[in-house]
């Protein structure tokens, strides 16, 4: 749907009028005429909904002239306006930065939320902002002749916008890419990947862990057994990694004993690490404390003091949530890491107590 079949004639009078009344900068005057427009955050209008199926769709983004083009692998916070309350929550990026327009692919998991929001409910025209892209995820700036690109579910989409824009250049390196997949009901971007498919530089596998495969298609779960019999080179090839938890491990731990090249991996979820004896958390700015426990987040206590920090994925990844600790020890909730911190700054959600700890919230 085109902009200016939805234009609200009294809504922008009404927008006129107030603007007309109050101290804006010239880029606020110039957003009544687009929303997008702003001197302060990267606003995007949804260009187009592309279904993926019932449960995903692909979304093109029209950004204003703040968005800087991504590096492929690279991920976005997105906030959307949710009952007039803005969410965020972090995607990678599925489009290949030379595509004329970034895009996410967003796969509904349940109830509420802002996947399942946009999924069940975004259509063309409507507005979002976006983070500059950030991440790690990316190619070296000489990218290796021989890769393997071993993904499982949401996996696929920073992977979709490497291979697409090596696919792109004048790559002239060999590619694997397996993917896994329970099902093809649940299989993002499958016509895009056939296409890629059809590149002679790039050997994709579908593997199917509980459907029954197609011609050219597989049936398998990732093992040891899986890699040597499959792809007899892995051990040698740069190695490109993103999926579930229990995937991931299976794949880095595989790497670990068998890898000769370098291993590039992507977590949508942090992985906690165990035990840990909380600590009480205290807030210096606002006043109070409470008791957290080993496993809780500095975000979660916060959240249970009834305070509400910034923060986007929860997953350490967008760096929303950093603040600055006063003094205190905390614990990596991912790798079980100690540290003793005296006024530096740390990313709340994947940071807990160990002993007292005051924040500058």
């Amino acid at each position: 749907m085109h902009l200016e079949t939805r234009f609200d004639t009294a809504g922008w009078m009404r927008r006129l009028g107030k603007a007309l009344a109050t101290p804006f900068d010239p880029e606020d005057y110039l957003a009544l005429f687009d929303a997008r427009h702003s001197a302060r955050e990267i606003r995007a209008r949804v260009h187009r909904v592309r279904r993926e199926g019932d449960r995903a769709v692909t979304l093109e983004l029209a950004p204003n002239r703040l968005w800087r083009p991504h590096k492929a692998g690279q991920h976005v916070m997105l906030g959307v306006d949710i009952g007039g309350v803005r969410h965020q929550r972090c995607f990678s990026l599925s489009s290949a930065p030379s595509d004329p327009r970034p895009a996410i692919t967003v796969k509904r998991h349940g109830p509420g939320g802002v996947s399942d929001h946009l999924v069940n409910h975004c259509r063309e025209g409507d507005l979002v902002t976006l983070s500059p892209a950030a991440g790690d995820f990316v190619l070296p700036e000489a990218a290796p002749e021989r890769i393997l690109f071993l993904t499982a579910g949401s996996g696929v989409t920073p992977v979709h916008s490497i291979v697409k824009s090596l696919l792109a250049s004048n790559y002239e390196g060999q590619l694997v890419w397996a993917h896994f997949e329970r099902d093809y009901h649940q299989w993002l971007l499958g016509e895009s990947l056939r296409g890629l498919a059809l590149d002679d530089r790039l050997d994709f596998r579908l593997v199917l862990t509980g459907d029954t495969p197609r011609d050219g298609d597989q049936a398998g779960r990732l093992n040891e057994h899986w890699l040597t019999e499959q792809v007899p080179d892995a051990a040698g090839r740069t190695l490109f990694t993103c999926g579930p938890e229990g995937f991931l491990d299976t794949v880095i731990d595989w790497h670990r004993r068998h890898g000769r090249a370098p291993l590039f991996h992507e977590r949508f979820q942090s992985a906690p690490a165990s035990g840990g004896d909380g600590g009480r958390v205290r807030f210096a700015r606002s006043g109070g404390d409470v008791q957290a426990e080993g496993a809780q987040s500095l975000l979660e206590a916060a959240e249970a003091a009834g305070l509400r920090p910034k923060h986007g994925c929860r997953m350490g990844i967008c760096h929303t949530c950093k603040c600055r600790v006063t003094r205190g020890r905390v614990r990596d909730l991912q790798s079980g890491a100690r540290r003793e911190l005296a006024d530096q700054e740390i990313r709340i959600c994947v940071h807990g107590a160990d002993g007292d700890v005051e924040l500058d919230l």
